[in-house]
This record gives C-alpha cells, structure tokens and sequence, in this order.
C-alpha cells in the first residue's frame, strides 16, 4: 500500500467538456519518486517487481487496468497486468497499436478519447484513455507499460510526467533483479550469464546518466568539467547544475551506500533539488527541503550528504555544507586554497530546519576555480593502503595548473586541467579498484573576463555616442573573447534588433536564453518579439505563451499573441488571448482598447 495520501482525482464537465479535477500535486510527485525507489530498492525478483509496478499504477492512477509488455526479439509480450481485456491481449509486433508503437517511436503516448484514434482501437474495447511509456535507457528499449482508463479524458500530462519518471526507476531496478537472478544461477550458466549481467548493469548506468548535467556549456563567463565514476555500475553519487538567469546554483550530493539503492535514491534527490532551486527558495530552505521531503521516504539506514553553491551575476557566491567533503577555492591572486566549510549535518537522518545550516559568502576573481569534489578521491588508497587526502589533491591540482598557464601563456584550459588532475589521481591509485564512488565538478571563472567586459563598455559608450560601427566592432571583439557573458549577448540582441536585422538578433537572444537559463517574462517576451519581427510566427507564438506563463498580467505580451494569431486569421483566438489579457490585468487599457476594437471589427465582418 502507497504510504501517503494522494487527492482523489473526479471528471467533471466543464463548458461541455469533461476535466480533470484532483489528482497528483507537485508534493504528491515528490512522494511517488521516494516511495518508489524505497518499494523497487527491497525487491529481489522479477515477479515481486512487476506485481509492485502494476500495484503502484493502481494506486497512484486510479487506473482500471495496466499492462507491462517485454520485448522478446520478436514480439510484445504482455507479461504482467491486472486483468484480461476484451478483446483479450495478444503479441504485439513493433508498431501494432499505442504500445507497438511507443515501442517504435521510443516516445510516450497520452491518448485522450480512443474511440477516435481508429489506428489503436479494437472492435468492443473498453479501454478510453491510456498512457502509455517505453521502458527504456538512452539506446536501448526493454518494453511497454500502459495505464488504462475505461473512462476517456481520465489523465493529463502530470500523469504522464510522473509514469515516466517510474518507468526509468524501473529500467534500473529491472537490472537490479536480474543481477541478484543471475548470480544465483551464474555457476551453471558461467561465462554466458555474467556476460549479460555486465551488460544488464552497464545499461543501468546509462539509464542513471540521464540525471547527470547534459549541457556543461559556459554560463556568464564560468565555465564547468566535470567527472563521474561509480565503483559498481551505477552510483550513489550525484553532481548538477541549475542555471537561473542571474544566478547559477550547483551542489554535489553523496547518498550512503552503493549500487542500484543508492542510485535510486539520487533520482529522487535530483527532482527534489530541481524543484527547490526553481521555487526560488534559498539555499539553507533547499537543504530542508532535501531533508524533509525526503527523509521518511528514504530505504532504512540510508542517508546522503551534501554540499551546494549559487553563483551570481557579480561572481559573488554563497555556500553550504550538509556533512560534505568542503569546497575547495584556488586563488590565482596568490596561488593559494581555501577549504569552504559551514555548519550542517547529513540529511536524511533526523528532521532538520533551515537553521540547521548555515551560509557563508566569497567572491570568485578571474582565474579562481572552485571544485565540488566527492569524498572517493580523498580516501582512495594506493597498494600501500596509503589514502590520497586533501593535501595531496591541492598540491596535484597546484602544479597541473601551474604547467597549464605555462603552456598556454598566463591561460588555463579548463578541460586539460580536469584530465591531468584525473591522470594523477590514477597513477597515485595504480591497480587498486575504486574504494567508492568517484564525482567532481568544476566551476572555473575565465581569465578573459576583464578584457571582454572592457570591450563591451567600450561598446556601449559608442552606442550612446551613435558611433554604431565602432559599437558593433567593440561588441563583436568582446564576443569573440568570450562569448558566453550574458551582458554581451543581450547587447548585441538588441543593437541587431533595433537596426532591423532580426536574424542576427535572433541568434545572440537565443544563444543568451540557452546558456543563461533565464527564464523571465521579459526575456521571453524579448524573444517573441525578434521572432515576430522576423515572420517566425509559430516560434513567435511559443515564446510570447512561456512570457505569459510566467507573468500571466504581461500586458505587450497578450497583445503581441493576439496580433501572432491575426497573422494566421485565427481571429477567434486573438479575441480569447486579449479577452484572457483583460481579465489578468483589468487595470490595462491598451489591453481593453485592443479588445474592444478586435471585436468591433469581427462584428462588423460577420
């Protein structure tokens, strides 16, 4: 039985159209993540697991059926659900009906009303909505599983969300089992089981890498390296990055114990730390949050340290500590290291607050790194059953650094330094296997920025002097110096935009979206107006609806929607956006003008 509440969901019609009321909250979300990597970290068998999967579906879902296929080189093969189907189940081959082609396409399926998708509806099914997800990693897909509602317009896309997120945990948990299976037997079956078992688990790690930061690209002149190594297949390690437009939060997380319950675990952390840091709560609140919407959940004896920095626009950073290795500070000014601590214990043990911990601030000066490091390469021994320690860490990152700038004329190059620091540590350790989990990451604060942010200023004063080549020339130099600085990339956005030259504009505003992650109103609505201006209506439209999103009372952003859909002579849906935009910002009367005219001019067309 699910250990939590989860509010009932009803259909109710609305405006001649049933919806979804109820259901699964962001809380609920959290619980269901928890609770399942608690429930598939205690099974053992394949049977136990895939009855645990259809249960859980039951509970969370309120479905009225679910049905988990396999792939068996040739078919689909329903191996568990809950009850028989009318028309009962059969094979299914790759494309034939929603699971078919889920298998196929490798991409989920949320169906609303089946009776009007002929191409997936059995004469006599009973069966009206369905989502349905692969089970899968990165290359490899295992199979299907559906969740089935006799009645239609029964789920919506957080259900979906959340069917995902259980379908990748049991990906990870299936290879778990069939480990445990496998060993069992492994002595008659020898070279032929193991073999699979290696792979079984290799395609774990690959279903747990997908938590990892894919986008380490520059953010504002700070550049990352990162590396993750886990001694078994997969790992109770974590590292990631949470960009925020003037502030970039990462943290490194270390979960007690190894292989797939530990690695459960940080899927669950991963989605909790993401949640905190785009709630805008504070670093301290995060730890709590971590703590305490976690901690019942957690598998018994388990718990996880952690430490976390924010990073902001002026290169000012706070930082805090749950119980792990400290922060390491390189100062290029005088070549020196600072280990960062703070007050603050592991989380998952006992209920924490906020005040449990505590936040501490420096400053990060062109040429400074700071590394996130895990305690695996700190306590790692050589043959000597000698550990390797901070100390020694310092000193090898001290004289690879020195041999960098040597090499590279007064510049570091972030990624040969990451390798050689690597190389070190593997020469120290010789032969001996990994003692634990392995995980770094990196945030190093470029050499350039001062030459680059002296081209922009330049760039600007001829700006304001109306000296337009030589502010294009300025801001085009400090762009080829380093071109992730947000001030560079919003300058030359809008210097393109103001001449007219939407392309050029709509490069730079995207490239700043992108690495920023800046996702305000502003910026958005910024955006959807170089697309506008450009004829790109439909991005236009998807730009302007995220500005809204985050600020549903923008009123340039309702009005500029609405002449989006004019272009398309979707006048109906011009008069709802603006009709929309009237009643979140009453107070607008270029809203009200707009509407009132729009509609004057459909009466008098009709």
């Amino acid at each position: 039985m699910v250990d939590f509440k989860v509010s009932k969901r009803m259909l109710v019609n609305f405006r001649g159209q049933n919806k979804v009321v109820g259901g699964l909250t962001d809380k609920d979300k959290i619980a269901i993540l928890l609770y399942i990597s608690k429930e598939f970290a205690n099974l053992d068998r394949e049977d136990q697991l895939f009855s645990k999967v259809i249960l859980i579906c039951q509970e969370i879902f309120e479905s009225d059926n679910t049905t988990l296929r396999l792939w068996d080189g040739e078919f689909l093969v329903p191996v568990k659900f809950v009850k028989e189907t009318e028309p009962p189940r059969r094979n299914l081959v790759m494309g034939e009906g929603y699971s078919g082609s889920v298998f196929e396409t490798k991409e989920p399926v949320l169906v609303n009303d089946l009776t009007r998708s002929a191409h997936f509806f059995d004469e006599g099914e009973k069966t009206k909505s369905v989502m349905c997800v692969p089970i899968m990693q990165k290359e490899e897909i295992l199979g299907t599983l559906a969740v089935e509602s006799e009645r239609e317009n029964f789920y919506i896309t957080d259900d979906l969300e959340i069917l995902e997120a259980l379908t990748s945990q049991l990906a990870l948990a299936l290879y778990g089992v069939r480990l445990i299976e496998g060993l069992v037997t492994a002595r008659a079956r020898e070279a032929a089981i193991l073999n699979q078992l290696e792979w079984d688990l290799k395609m774990g790690r690959n279903v747990q890498s997908q938590i990892l930061p894919q986008d380490l690209s520059a953010w504002n002149g700070i550049s990352f390296a990162s590396h993750y190594e886990p001694m078994a297949e997969v790992s109770g390690d974590l590292v990631d990055i949470v960009r925020q437009g003037h502030s970039l939060t990462a943290i490194n997380i270390d979960v007690s114990g190894h292989g797939i319950p530990a690695a459960l675990v940080t899927m669950a952390i991963h989605h909790q730390f993401r949640r905190s840091v785009m709630a805008g709560l504070g670093l301290t609140e995060i730890m709590e949050e971590l703590g305490e919407k976690l901690r019942e959940q957690l598998p018994e004896s388990t718990y996880f340290t952690a430490f976390m920095v924010r990073i902001f626009s002026d290169y000012t950073f706070g930082y805090v500590n749950a119980g792990h290795q400290r922060m390491l500070h390189y100062k290029a000014a005088d070549d020196t290291f600072i280990q960062y601590d703070t007050k603050g214990v592991p989380l998952g043990i006992l209920p924490v607050r906020k005040i449990d911990y505590e936040e501490k601030q420096g400053k990060l000066e062109p040429g400074d790194f700071l590394l996130l490091i895990s305690d695996g390469f700190s306590e790692q021994r050589n043959h000597l059953k000698e550990e390797v320690g901070v100390d020694r860490i310092l000193t090898w990152l001290q004289d690879e650094r020195e041999k960098l700038v040597m090499e590279g004329r007064g510049k570091v190059d972030l990624k040969k330094l990451s390798s050689a620091f690597m190389e070190r540590f593997r020469a120290y350790q010789g032969d001996v296997p990994n003692g634990d989990d392995l995980s770094f990451l990196f945030l190093y604060c470029g050499d350039s920025i001062p030459e680059a942010s002296h081209y922009i200023q330049m760039a600007k004063q001829s700006n304001s002097k109306m000296k337009m080549e030589e502010a294009y020339a300025q801001a085009l130099k400090a762009f080829s110096i380093d071109s992730s600085l947000k001030e560079i990339l919003v300058f030359l956005g809008k210097m393109y935009y103001r001449d007219g030259k939407y392309s050029e504009a709509i490069r730079y505003l995207e490239e700043y979206l992108r690495t920023s992650g800046d996702n305000t109103a502003a910026s958005h609505f910024m955006m959807g107006r170089a697309y506008y201006k450009a004829g790109l209506i439909s991005e236009a439209k998807r730009a302007l609806k995220m500005a809204l999103s985050s600020d549903h009372s923008f009123a340039k952003a309702s009005i500029l929607l609405a002449q989006c859909y004019l272009k398309e002579n979707a006048k109906p849906k011009a008069i709802k956006v603006l009709q929309q935009g009237v009643k979140n910002t009453p107070q607008s009367m270029e809203l009200k003008t707009s509407l009132l005219r729009l509609e004057a001019h459909s009466q008098k067309a009709s």
